[in-house]
């Protein structure tokens, strides 16, 4: 599974370089900007459909032309829903009022992001309510169907080779307990994890006093935005 994902990056960047080709022959390299980013999340396990990095974190890279700007890094917390608006931006035309996304570059440039917002909800044939709230490190996930595990077994999902060795790993008891975190028969409420200290999220925070301010703060910053946006999850 994870050289087939490697074999499509392959793919794919051929099939970028073609497309930039065509510009370079049609001479509208120099009078083009070229926006690339992925799929939220990857194919494998614990990837797409998740609230955690693995199934958020996305590349993106802009080529502008004549190589301006080459190599810059833009360190802002950034999220989809900023895309338009910061199209809008780099092409002169104002953003409007109503717009929810924020631009990073360009003319309008907003500042920059306290936190990123993610919501999970329909997943091919299964359902789940969960709603994410993401500063530069620690990201906070409520879940509202605490009855439901965090995998969700979904037909898509059990046709990788790998998905089904871990399924039938955890059928004989052969998951070690970090491995295992995933299947638990239900979630709490709120989880806090420190992307820095655990990229991998494994460790959740929320019931440890220490982190408390970071719950809390991450809460109401979710509280707002529920509310901003007229989320019923």
């Amino acid at each position: 599974d994870v050289a087939r994902v490697y074999s499509n990056v392959a793919v794919m960047d051929r099939q970028v370089g073609e497309l930039l080709a065509e510009l370079d022959e049609a001479g509208l390299a120099d009078e083009t900007i070229v926006i690339f980013y992925s799929d939220n999340g990857g194919p494998l396990p614990r990837g797409k459909r998740e609230l955690l990095d693995s199934g958020l974190h996305v590349p993106f890279m802009i080529r502008f032309p004549e190589a301006s700007h080459a190599g810059t890094v833009v360190d802002d917390l950034v999220a989809f829903v900023d895309v338009p608006a910061t199209i809008l931006s780099l092409a002169g035309v104002p953003v409007p009022k109503h717009m929810q996304g924020r631009p990073f570059w360009g003319d309008q440039k907003a500042p920059p992001r306290e936190h990123v917002f993610a919501a999970r909800d329909r997943m091919d044939e299964q359902v789940d309510h969960v709603r994410a709230a993401r500063d530069r490190r620690f990201n906070y996930l409520r879940s509202y169907r605490t009855d439901l595990p965090r995998y969700q077994d979904i037909n898509y999902r059990r046709q990788m080779a790998g998905m089904q060795d871990i399924l039938r790993l955890r059928d004989e008891g052969r998951l070690d307990p970090v491995q295992s975190l995933w299947f638990q028969p239900t979630k709490p409420a709120e989880e806090l994890y420190d992307t820095e200290a655990d990229p991998h999220e494994v460790r959740d925070l929320s019931g440890d006093p220490a982190y408390g301010a970071h719950l809390e703060r991450l809460g109401a910053a979710l509280d707002g935005w529920l509310l901003e946006i007229g989320d019923r999850p």
